[in-house]
């Protein structure tokens, strides 16, 4: 008995340092934002540092840095991130869930999920074969709707980080009252869910919206290698980014979202032998009354 209640007191000491810990980190991204607001730019890095000092890798601090710094103030301090608390990601859309189309597509006026259908079209000489298509960060299903009704023969698989997002595109049908979107849904990142597909058993990978919040997509990028049927094929958007010859091509952007140059992307492709089959440059969205340019990629297996 007194072993017992000697290991739920530890238990207890441990999990109040982790809430205390977890306080702290708030406390300081609150106080960040609080000074932001008030215009105090140096005070508020100041906040959002600290906060990092205690979790390196929240990733609150991390995008609330980026959006007020520099390459000259503070740019080393987010320079170095190549991805993003997965965490994080996955509370940011479940509280996005419930308004999620009627402002990103509304008023956003997004077109990312529209763009990756038609240029997996285009590249697809031969639809009737596509058997198997992963949609990756599937969100409320507004890729996988476009498939479905396009190509109704095919199986959707989806996988999305927000639980949130997983339970209403489940439940997306086709038009009024078809049939269901997706054959099923999971809530994984992007490379665990990849990594449970047999070897060449998915015709298509797609992502649209979903690289920019990913970072370095080499490990995605490789399962999708592992799970392609020979010549498959990977469909995709990415924000813009102009690279110097100092960085690596990827870098998180003050829209909190990552940008990846065409040499990033390239480079990528040759490193997972797949070929850039096209790039198109296209507005993504809109922010701030402006346009948000990106790309719409598809990469073909090669080996």
């Amino acid at each position: 008995v007194l072993a017992s209640a000697q290991e739920y007191d530890d238990e207890e000491t441990h999990m109040t340092k982790d809430d205390l810990i977890s306080e702290m980190v708030e406390l300081y991204n609150n106080m960040g934002v609080l000074e932001k607001k008030r215009g105090s730019l140096h005070e508020a890095m100041k906040y959002f540092r600290k906060a990092l000092d205690i979790n390196p890798t929240d990733g609150h601090a991390i995008v609330q840095l980026a959006s007020i710094s520099s390459q000259d103030d503070d740019g080393r301090s987010i320079s170095h991130v190549k991805e993003l608390d997965r965490g994080y990601v996955a509370g940011l859309f479940d509280g996005y869930s419930s308004r999620f189309e009627s402002e990103l597509v509304d008023v956003l006026k997004y077109v990312g999920h529209e763009l990756v259908y038609n240029s997996l079209r285009d590249a697809l000489p031969n639809a009737t074969s596509i058997g198997t298509i992963v949609d990756l960060g599937c969100g409320t299903g507004l890729l996988g709707e476009l498939i479905a009704t396009g190509m109704p023969w095919v199986a959707i698989h989806g996988t999305d980080l927000s639980q949130r997002m997983v339970d209403i595109s489940l439940e997306r049908k086709t038009g009024s009252g078809g049939r269901a979107v997706y054959s099923t849904v999971s809530n994984l990142d992007a490379s665990e869910f990849l990594s449970n597909f047999d070897e060449a058993s998915v015709d298509c990978v797609v992502a649209s919206d979903v690289f920019i919040y990913i970072g370095d997509v080499s490990d995605v990028l490789g399962e999708c290698m592992k799970c392609l049927v020979k010549n498959g094929l990977v469909g995709f958007t990415v924000e813009s980014y102009e690279t110097t010859d100092a960085d690596s091509g990827l870098r998180l952007l003050p829209s909190g979202r990552f940008g990846h140059s065409k040499e990033y992307v390239y480079q990528m492709a040759e490193k997972h032998g797949f070929q850039v089959l096209s790039w198109k440059d296209a507005v993504l969205r809109q922010q701030a009354g402006k346009n948000v340019n990106g790309a719409v990629v598809i990469l073909q297996k090669q080996r």
